[in-house]
């Protein structure tokens, strides 16, 4: 399985105080270097997928609207991590929102990788950006005392309903897969190589398939847990109608999340 690490930086907080009220709305500023224009299109397509999911705020504040992302190429080792993502910078009001991040990716391995796999990859990856796993603790809805328990209300609302775990105390967060992958993932077993046991009533896909899990399996869906796992971090978030399907090419790696010293 090929390594894709998401590795969080969260730096430059910005504490600030209230300020006048106007109507936020969520856009993704998208800057790629030189080395990602062949793949502009891809990139495009992840980002309008996450502003189709998330829509504003649940603070109205001037100074929230959006998060800018850089993307870069660099030359590494072919077969090795594709790739970065994290927080550069996050700004705190009622929640704590990602304001700036940055992903990277391995060159090297992207001119063997298929569009599909390339788009299912980019947008995990801006997930992360957006707070998935990195804002947990910050929002007060992930204990690192109790590392396998995410305790958001939105998520586990729609978690218990779409897996029929209706008495679910939370939904079980991967604590396996050492520092890259602990703690900023959904859970699955034996590294994502057996079935969980947990089916979405709206694809009838094992959890294991989940975007957000660590290791990301084909086909792959977006459930409504991880959409309302962004409603308990602060946003705006559509009405799910179903869990998005990801339709994809075969790819099958690990989205491996840590915190670089």
């Amino acid at each position: 399985m090929k390594s894709f690490r998401a590795i969080c930086i969260a730096c430059c907080l910005l504490i600030l105080s209230v300020l006048p009220a106007r109507a936020s709305s969520f856009s993704i500023t998208l800057n790629l270097d030189s080395a990602l224009d062949s793949y502009q299109s891809i990139f495009e397509d992840a980002k309008n997928y996450w502003e189709s999911v998330i829509k504003g705020y649940k603070v109205d504040r001037h100074y929230l609207n959006g998060i800018t992302m850089n993307a870069t190429g660099y030359t590494g080792e072919a077969g090795g991590v594709l790739g970065s993502a994290g927080i550069d910078a996050k700004i705190q009001s009622s929640y704590t929102y990602s304001t700036t991040g940055y992903m990277e990716f391995d060159t090297l391995d992207l001119v063997s990788m298929s569009s599909q796999r390339l788009y299912n990859v980019v947008r995990h990856e801006m997930a992360h950006v957006i707070g998935f796993g990195l804002l947990w603790d910050d929002n007060g809805i992930y204990d690192t005392n109790n590392p396998d328990q995410y305790t958001g209300a939105a998520a586990l609302a729609a978690y218990r309903n779409e897996f029929d775990q209706p008495g679910a105390p939370h939904i079980p967060v991967e604590v396996g897969g050492g520092a890259g992958t602990a703690q900023g993932h959904w859970n699955e077993v034996n590294g994502g190589g057996d079935d969980t046991g947990l089916i979405s009533s709206y694809t009838n896909l094992d959890m294991r398939y989940e975007l957000m899990t660590g290791w990301l399996n084909t086909p792959s869906f977006v459930s409504r847990a991880t959409i309302q796992s962004f409603a308990d971090i602060g946003y705006v978030v559509v009405p799910v109608p179903g869990a998005f399907l990801l339709l994809g090419a075969g790819i099958s790696g690990i989205f491996a999340l840590r915190r670089r010293k």
